[in-house]
């Protein structure tokens, strides 16, 4: 089960607030009271007029993530669909994401965005559980959750969006191997998605939850349990017609994200936004961080790039293989050149029984995909 996938550079768009921030959180955003949405389009705007020549012809995908998107006013979102389709145009067959939280998602606020095209929304449940919501610091509850679930997939089987996928997260404090396969076989079931992104709770220093494991007043997430949560969802979803085709996503055929594929085999993106990040020409670009900051160096500069680089040969060789072998369904088919530099790596991680080599082909075997910090670790140059 693979589908083909476009050369072209997507767009992807970071609205960079929240109602508040969830405590595993270390994304670039912002929570004010009020959202400057007129002025941050404004710098999306003038931040795609200064690099839209950079495409090489109309956007097949566009994804706009977050923070939170739907909390961006519809007239604000319109506003910028409106100038891409100018410049650089939005292809007609073009694959348009919304991430969405529950607690935005209703009749109005659906027909309204997909009126503008949106045919794709990733709706972030996070948990069915309401005390694990409560302990993320979610603002939704399990009923929110399944009200916007089922409005989207109404409009999915009403052939108003072309897919949807739902967020689910795992290995949460407290949480049981039972239970989680209760919530993933009930959101199946219920809401039967197109696709899936099920997530293992990853701890980052700098968030609230980080704060309270180094105090002890939260346990650290189990390893372990977390990889046998893993292969446990994935052998219940096989049954169901999905496929494991990336480390955290499962779709059934047709609905592999054509965006995200174009992260994993580093095919050329356009990011705008506050902290979003590019890949255009070889060359990498990362945003200034702060909204309120980058819209005042786009609205006065012109530019808002805090990083810039050009990877050499052996960083993007690297860089292929540490997201090439996310692809869980086809693999990575290495160039003559990066075959040869990792041979003996491997030659040695075949034998350990965590890659499999088939011609110019690697790909994770069941071991390697739980061991796959140490396989990367090895290809580090």
């Amino acid at each position: 089960m693979t589908q083909t996938l476009s050369t072209s550079a997507g767009i992807y768009i970071h609205f960079a607030y929240c109602a508040r921030r969830c405590v595993y959180c270390d994304f670039a955003l912002a929570t004010p009271k009020n959202i400057p949405a007129d002025r941050y389009t404004d710098a999306l705007l003038a931040e795609l007029a200064a690099t839209a020549h950079t495409l090489p012809g109309p956007a097949r995908t566009l994804y706009v993530g977050g923070g939170t998107p739907s909390l961006w006013p519809v007239r604000e979102l319109a506003r910028f669909l409106a100038a891409a389709r100018t410049s650089p145009g939005i292809a007609p067959d073009a694959e348009i994401t919304l991430e969405a939280n529950p607690e935005e998602v209703d009749d109005a606020w659906l027909a309204a965005v997909t009126g503008l095209g949106v045919n794709r929304i990733s709706l972030g449940v996070q948990s069915l559980d309401d005390g694990e919501l409560t302990a993320l610091s979610r603002m939704h509850g399990v009923a929110g959750a399944i009200a916007a679930a089922d409005r989207i997939a109404a409009a999915y089987a009403s052939k108003t969006l072309a897919s949807f996928s739902i967020d689910l997260m795992f290995g949460l404090p407290g949480q049981t191997l039972a239970a989680w396969l209760a919530q993933l076989g009930h959101a199946v079931d219920r809401f039967d998605p197109p696709h899936l992104s099920l997530y293992a709770l990853t701890i980052e220093p700098t968030t609230v939850l980080g704060l309270r494991i180094r105090k002890g007043t939260s346990p650290s997430p189990d390893d372990g349990l977390q990889a046998d949560m893993m292969f446990a969802a994935r052998d219940l979803l096989a049954g169901r017609g999905y496929l494991h085709y990336e480390v955290s996503s499962y779709a059934r055929l047709g609905h592999i994200a054509r965006h995200n594929s174009a992260y994993w085999e580093l095919r050329p993106w356009l990011g705008l936004g506050a902290g979003a990040h590019g890949f255009m020409g070889g060359r990498r670009s990362r945003n200034e961080p702060r909204p309120s900051r980058y819209i005042e160096r786009m609205l006065k500069d012109g530019r808002a790039e805090v990083d810039v680089e050009t990877p050499d040969a052996d960083t993007l060789a690297f860089e292929q293989i540490l997201t090439g072998l996310r692809r869980l369904d086809i693999g990575l088919t290495l160039p003559a050149p990066s075959l040869e530099r990792y041979a003996v790596v491997i030659a040695g991680e075949v034998e350990a029984g965590r890659l499999t080599l088939e011609g110019a082909n690697i790909r994770l075997t069941d071991l390697g995909l739980r061991f796959m910090d140490d396989v990367l670790l090895a290809f580090v140059p």
